[in-house]
């Protein structure tokens, strides 16, 4: 189905956060759907891995020093599980939007998006290795500045999270761009700052206000289901001692983390629809390709062509 939305325009602060608010409308199910089907998998695994967690929490006697390295090892292997597909889905959204700015509507599925997340994977993981070198540079004056914000009442701590935003989508745009060609990904992160820096106010200020509004709405939707999962724990089982060693108790906290997981996956990734419209408004303020374009279809219509 064809949407329509213009993907490549020059937009100011207001206007990126309501073309974000009009393409979500537009493609909330079809994301909803596409998305989920790629989850059932990864959902499943980690469900049954917190599950697994929850067998080795004895709250009734004095775990041993092996059992307690054991939940250590599990804790953490659950963690870096939650990173691998966070970081999977996150690809997974960006593929998407590419998807759907490319095909300007919604004629894909899940089996479209998967092909070309693997297609580019080894994009992904270059990346990756150079993200991490220019975090550990941009680490200290990262800090520096976050540290200096502190200390100023009301403001530092909207400022500081505007500074976090920035950083966000400047790595987002660096990726995009070296995943559709504009530059190699040694100095994409470079190349990508002089262009963002043209508009960082309303970049960084879209960004913050929308990553802003769904943290609010992830603090609503988790808190309610936990509040219900909690009543019917208490009302059947009892926050006892013995919590964890029935199995209504490991499946409420095993469905439960489950859902948080679900609500996290999805919070960052309706992010890169924001970030991917900051990004598409950089590239046409960069590169005008709308504009070229629009030149070369008035220059056929004139000639008739």
């Amino acid at each position: 189905m064809e949407i329509d939305f213009e993907f490549r325009k020059e937009r100011k602060l207001s206007e990126i956060v309501q073309d974000f608010i009009n393409l979500l409308r537009l493609v909330l199910r079809h994301f909803f759907q596409t998305i989920l089907r790629l989850a059932i998998v990864p959902l499943c695994l980690m469900l049954i891995l917190i599950y697994y967690g929850t067998t080795k929490i004895n709250l009734t006697t004095t775990q041993s020093w092996t059992e307690s390295m054991d939940l250590i090892f599990i804790a953490v292997a659950a963690l870096f599980a939650l990173l691998v597909v966070s970081m999977v889905f996150f690809g997974f959204a960006i593929e998407y939007f590419i998807l759907l700015k490319n095909k300007r509507g919604t004629d894909f599925d899940s089996h479209d998006v998967w092909q070309a997340f693997v297609t580019n994977l080894g994009k992904y993981f270059k990346f990756l290795l150079v993200s991490i070198i220019a975090s550990v540079i941009l680490f200290i004056p990262f800090m520096f500045a976050l540290i200096i914000l502190m200390f100023i009442p009301f403001i530092g701590s909207f400022a500081a999270g505007i500074l976090g935003a920035f950083v966000g989508v400047w790595f987002f745009c660096a990726f995009l761009f070296y995943r559709e060609g504009y530059m190699p990904a040694s100095n994409a992160i470079q190349q990508s700052f002089s262009i963002l820096k043209k508009k960082i106010i309303d970049y960084s200020v879209s960004s913050y206000v929308v990553s802003l509004v769904f943290q609010t709405l992830l603090v609503m939707l988790t808190l309610i289901p936990s509040l219900i999962i909690g009543i019917i724990a208490y009302n059947t089982i009892g926050f006892e001692n013995t919590f964890f060693d029935s199995v209504a108790g490991r499946m409420f906290t095993s469905i439960g983390a489950t859902l948080l997981v679900l609500l996290y996956i999805v919070y960052y990734m309706f992010t890169v629809l924001v970030s991917g419209i900051i990004y598409e408004t950089a590239k046409e303020v960069t590169y005008g390709e709308d504009v070229y374009e629009k030149i070369q279809n008035l220059g056929k219509e004139e000639d008739g062509q």
